[in-house]
């Protein structure tokens, strides 16, 4: 955790995206990470984090479902 820096609160409309992008490919590339972060106005490393948690939730629900 980075001291000093608050949680982000994603708008709708990122999360939309972001779920999107992740729907294509749950390993996103530097090319969609910029993209994302130019789209979106987040830096990468907000992309990166998201992408690490969504993997983490991801695989807790397809356990879940066993």
């Amino acid at each position: 955790a980075v001291p000093g820096r608050p949680r982000t609160k994603f708008s709708a409309a990122q999360l939309q995206e972001l779920e999107r992008s992740f729907r294509q490919q749950r390993y996103i590339g530097a090319s969609e990470k910029r993209r994302l972060a130019a789209l979106l106005d987040l830096s990468q490393s907000q992309i990166k984090t998201w992408f690490q948690n969504r993997r983490m939730k991801f695989k807790r629900q397809t356990q879940d479902a066993r």
